[in-house]
């Protein structure tokens, strides 16, 4: 033991390698780091667990590498929803076309139904004048409060039937005589004064 003693920096005295402190003057001694013995005992489990986690970690590495291979693709095909069948190339072009087909009925449909208070292409028949007026936005207001009552009213110009210029007329029914489109105007002279039945016949 005597032989491993080394003297201290400080004083000369001889201290064990181990210690930390010279016993005689009190001073620090420096450890030897070759027979220190914190790490001696330590080196050959370090190595131990060096090993063994190289060990552990090349096994995790093979087992990722094999799920990503064939067989994590097989699970990953069985969780993918299935895609829709196309036979031949027939699906995706028969739905495109019955959507073309749908397309072109749509644009060839009217963007909204026919004026309903517009007097019918081609009758020629007997009716009753309500309203005479130039001013267009309020025979159609006219038009409109009447059909909203119940009765059967529309707008009419004046021009293509030659019943005057710049005019626009609030008719109420259709009646094969002038008789009948004369009562219905008795009838409506209270509410429409100065109402009068009116031939409608288209001159152009």
């Amino acid at each position: 033991m005597s032989d491993e003693r080394v003297p201290c920096p400080t004083c000369g005295h001889p201290v064990e390698p181990r210690q930390l402190v010279c016993l005689s003057c009190g001073g620090r001694v420096a450890l030897d780091p070759d027979r220190s013995i914190v790490w001696e005992p330590l080196v050959p489990l370090i190595v131990v667990l060096v090993v063994v986690g190289a060990g552990l970690f090349g096994f995790a590495i093979s087992e990722l590498t094999s799920d990503s291979g064939d067989g994590g693709g097989s699970m990953a095909a069985e969780r993918a929803p299935a895609a829709p069948e196309v036979v031949d190339g027939e699906g995706q072009p028969a739905r495109t076309e019955e959507r073309t087909a749908t397309q072109t009925e749509r644009n060839a449909a009217p963007a909204e139904p026919s004026n309903p208070l517009a007097w019918p292409r081609g009758v020629t028949a007997n009716t009753v004048v309500l309203v005479t007026t130039g001013d267009r936005p309020a025979a159609l207001a006219v038009a409109r409060e009447a059909r909203s009552t119940g009765l059967e009213a529309g707008l009419l110009p004046s021009e293509p039937y030659d019943l005057g210029t710049d005019l626009w007329i609030v008719f109420s029914g259709r009646f094969s005589t002038r008789e009948g489109a004369a009562r219905q105007a008795a009838q409506l002279a209270e509410r429409y004064p100065g109402a009068y039945p009116q031939l409608i016949q288209r001159s152009q």
